[in-house]
């Protein structure tokens, strides 16, 4: 695996492995609000995660920036509950959500254990779609040390998101690399995998959940969690 000088991550459910601090703090938040906490939680959750298909393409195609879909995700969960808050209610409730949630990100011992030994031989970067400050995220996760700001090319900041080829070529500029030198590692197919591949990257899905590949694109390996590729990258390389 020497013959790559790049390793480029997804952030959410790849490094960031615990997926319940977004409904841990929603949860939370819910119940801080005086307007909320009435609310069913799990229900007004069941809304957040759910969002109609066609608000979703709206995203995707970059018709709604991505404030723009926060704001109506809200939107379609208070509506729920036959709720409409004014935009200034729902910009609130987003920043008291996201101040809440973060506390429940924490550090991954052999995540960053992983991370520190790759960094002696690789450099190394992250590129995701993720809402909110991913920044923030990799602050409370305790890799600043690892990935410097620069080194963090977000979807929300950027305005074009994986599989668009400019966000994944953006990262390769900064680092002076070729495709070719470069390898993807993360848990969605189509971002992680085909998106990367089709611009002559490598990829290593992270197939935590088992499904299926739904297109004939090859990753240099399948692994159920990320710190399995230790034993990939890091095997033939003296520590």
């Amino acid at each position: 695996m020497s013959k790559y000088s790049l390793l480029l991550f997804d952030l959410d459910d790849t490094l960031l492995t615990n997926s319940t601090w977004f409904s841990a703090g929603l949860i939370q938040t819910l119940g801080m609000h005086s307007d909320t906490k009435n609310l069913d939680a799990s229900s007004f959750l069941e809304q957040v995660m759910h969002v109609p298909n066609s608000l979703l393409e709206r995203f995707k195609s970059r018709e709604l920036t991505p404030t723009e879909f926060k704001r109506a995700r809200w939107r379609h969960a208070f509506a729920h509950f036959n709720l409409h808050p004014d935009l200034e209610f729902i910009d609130q409730f987003d920043t008291l959500f996201f101040q809440t949630s973060i506390v429940y990100i924490e550090i991954n011992t052999p995540v960053t254990r992983l991370l520190n030994e790759l960094k002696k031989y690789y450099d190394v970067g992250i590129v995701t779609n993720g809402l909110y400050d991913s920044r923030i995220k990799i602050r409370q996760m305790g890799l600043c040390d690892v990935f410097s700001e620069d080194t963090i090319f977000h979807a929300e900041h950027l305005g074009y998101r994986k599989p668009d080829p400019e966000i994944y070529l953006a990262a390769l500029q900064h680092f002076g690399k070729e495709p070719k030198e470069t390898l993807f590692i993360g848990d969605s197919w189509t971002h992680d995998v085909v998106g990367p591949m089709e611009i002559g990257m490598k990829a290593i899905w992270v197939n935590g959940k088992g499904v299926s590949p739904s297109t004939k694109h090859t990753p240099v390996a399948v692994v159920s969690e990320v710190t399995e590729i230790r034993n990939i990258l890091l095997k033939e390389l003296p520590l």
